[in-house]
């Protein structure tokens, strides 16, 4: 005997809907910093390199930073909605309001150590940061 999942209502998937769509926005965004992260750092570093400069290599590695910080800012707001998504198609879990889209408050907590830290953000940032520390140390 085999049993068959619960059924949602319509406003449910339709909720559920609309965090996926926050989630896929996220997911998104989070690439797209990526890439210009790679792109602006690739830049700058040609340019110092070209003629040789420190400040200009200083100013990618500055860049690289600032896109590390955004890209784990849009990766935490991902996960925040994510845990709010599981919570809503979670059925025998109590919480709030129908078509709440507020993952601060429902989601659960994510810390921003923890997702600047985590190995796609390491993999990432982390060797734009080295190869960009290491140009300024050599241009130096």
């Amino acid at each position: 005997m085999t049993t068959t999942p619960p059924r949602f209502c319509p406003e449910e998937v339709k909720h559920l809907e609309f965090l996926q769509a926050v989630i896929a926005r996220h997911a998104n965004t989070s690439f797209l910093v990526k890439s210009w992260a790679m792109t602006v750092s690739g830049a700058f570093i040609a340019i110092a390199t070209r003629g040789p400069s420190w400040k200009t290599a200083a100013v990618a590695l500055a860049l690289a930073a600032g896109f590390w910080l955004l890209d784990s800012y849009y990766l935490r707001q991902e996960r925040r909605f994510r845990t709010l998504y599981e919570k809503v198609a979670d059925r025998g879990t109590p919480w709030a309001m129908p078509f709440t889209m507020d993952a601060e408050r429902y989601g659960d907590p994510v810390p921003w150590r923890a997702v600047a830290l985590s190995r796609t953000m390491l993999l990432s940032y982390g060797v734009l940061v080295a190869i960009d520390t290491m140009t300024v140390v050599f241009l130096a």
